[in-house]
């Protein structure tokens, strides 16, 4: 399926995202220091199902920066905005990390119909804090053949002194949130998904979400870190189906 390169202006922001497929749509929410074509080879393989969206966030990918410092509760709200602007009133959404904070918020802010969240971060005092930066078990996924520059993206061992200026103060605004309030809230069926080796948001964290929303299901998967669907896409795409398929 041909993953189509598009534009438009959101809250007065040059704009991009990638769509591909027909059908309900689903919405991919990319990590911190990622951009719409980490999610290449998931969307292209659920779009055979869905329309796939996947965005790049104001200050990533090709989209622009904000003008100000945005917290989840904005980058939640611009996403809403781009909703609207498609024309889609309740997608699934797929969230991973940073992304899966935005879409705790987003999911108070307009109606999802499903929600996977993978090495999602956003709920404090809890003793999961990260062990590791990405970049210490980047050599072993590099090992399985994933694209070098997929992993330049994603690797940001120091994703702090990679941003601009502004986007330095977001990170820290996002980083300090709390966003337990909205994750409490929730009441879609929600599936997530961690990697057992996840060193950045480890299963402690996951098993906090499990606690916390009632209506979700965790999984863990083996010999997988912080970017599960990208180390074995084919577990992933499995659970993720299978869930929105028991779910629909």
């Amino acid at each position: 399926m041909n993953i189509t390169h598009k534009q438009l202006v959101v809250e007065n922001l040059l704009s991009s995202y990638t769509d591909a497929g027909t059908g309900r749509a689903l919405i991919l929410l990319h990590g911190w220091g990622c951009h719409s074509g980490t999610f290449k080879d998931l969307q292209s393989a659920l779009s055979e199902k869905y329309r796939v969206i996947a965005v790049d966030f104001p200050g990533f990918g090709r989209s622009e920066e904000p003008e100000e410092i945005w917290g989840c509760r904005e980058y939640a709200q611009w996403t809403q905005r781009f909703l609207q602007k498609l024309n889609i009133p309740s997608p699934l959404m797929l969230g991973h990390s940073f992304g899966g904070r935005v879409a705790l918020v987003l999911n108070s802010l307009l109606p999802v119909s499903g929600l996977v969240l993978t090495g999602s971060a956003g709920l404090k005092a809890a003793n999961h804090a990260p062990k590791k930066s990405p970049a210490r078990y980047l050599p072993a996924c590099l090992k399985k053949g994933l694209l070098r520059d997929i992993f330049i993206q994603l690797a940001g061992s120091d994703d702090y002194k990679r941003a601009s200026p502004r986007m330095r103060e977001v990170l820290k605004k996002v980083i300090a949130e709390d966003l337990r309030p909205f994750a409490e809230k929730i009441t879609v069926p929600t599936l997530l998904i961690w990697g057992e080796n996840d060193q950045e948001t480890p299963v402690a964290a996951g098993e906090d979400f499990h606690a916390t929303i009632p209506s979700s299901t965790l999984e863990i998967m083996t010999d997988c870190g912080h970017y599960a669907f990208l180390e074995n896409k084919n577990v992933f795409l499995d659970l993720i189906t299978k869930f929105w398929e028991t779910n629909d």
